[in-house]
């Protein structure tokens, strides 16, 4: 049996504030959820983020997926998780829609926005939810609040499904930043160069690196397994190579 959450009141509202959570940027930035403040949660997860530098706190399978995606990619330039509405004007904005706010006990709930990405053109707001959710009456008038709210910032604001996210692509991209770098491999830059020639030569049309190059660059080079894998990596995220992010790039 699961943890019971903790309860939601004025004093844990006040405590948060007074902690600067939903404030911040980048490496500062404070969600207003963390994975602890409710230990009963199924699928969770504390990921380091490239793009921030800090750790991000994900709620769900479907977010840590799309979080994959948000932090490998070069247009994205903050990513605040969890991020908080203003609870005065959440309020106002159900009284005026006529739909119930959140609550928990006695005290209003603070409504929160999955992910606020910034990017070159500016800030774009998602919410993750998977799609058989979307037909629950109660789930989409909090959502009408969530879209009123964005919409008076003038803030591109969308719901985003797994019929969205790519499972594939965020595996993929996950696997591009874990391991060791081809400088642990090959310290050297001038012979890290001729490595990377070399395996370029071995990259297929489909720009896959096949199972056979690897042993082969790994014995041309005289190095350890995992390096040809290592740089091969480096190789995509430099946009040296582009193969399909959408299939499989790994065993």
């Amino acid at each position: 049996m699961g943890k019971r959450r903790p309860a939601w009141d004025y004093q844990h509202y006040l405590r948060y504030l007074k902690e600067g959570r939903g404030q911040g940027t980048g490496a500062d930035y404070k969600p207003w959820i963390y994975i602890h403040d409710f230990p009963s949660r199924g699928v969770s997860a504390r990921i380091p983020g490239r793009t921030t530098g800090r750790i991000h706190h994900l709620l769900s399978r479907q977010e840590e997926y799309y979080f994959y995606i948000l932090d490998t990619d070069p247009d994205v330039l903050d990513i605040r998780e969890q991020f908080p509405l203003r609870l005065t004007e959440t309020m106002e904005i159900a009284l005026r829609l006529n739909v119930k706010h959140p609550w928990k006990g006695d005290f209003p709930f603070v409504m929160t926005t999955d992910f606020l990405i910034t990017r070159a053109d500016g800030l774009h707001a998602r919410t993750i939810k998977r799609s058989e959710e979307l037909d629950n009456p109660r789930i989409i008038e909090k959502f009408s609040i969530e879209q009123v709210y964005w919409a008076a910032r003038s803030i591109d604001w969308k719901i985003v499904t797994e019929k969205q996210i790519s499972r594939e692509r965020a595996l993929n991209c996950q696997w591009l930043y874990s391991g060791e770098s081809p400088e642990s491999f090959i310290p050297d830059p001038e012979a890290r160069h001729e490595a990377r020639s070399f395996l370029l030569s071995l990259v297929n049309e489909d720009h896959l690196l096949p199972a056979d190059g690897i042993e082969l660059f790994e014995n041309a080079f005289c190095l350890p397994a995992g390096s040809a894998i290592a740089l091969y990596k480096s190789l995509i995220i430099t946009g040296a190579i582009s193969p399909d992010m959408g299939r499989k790039l790994f065993s």
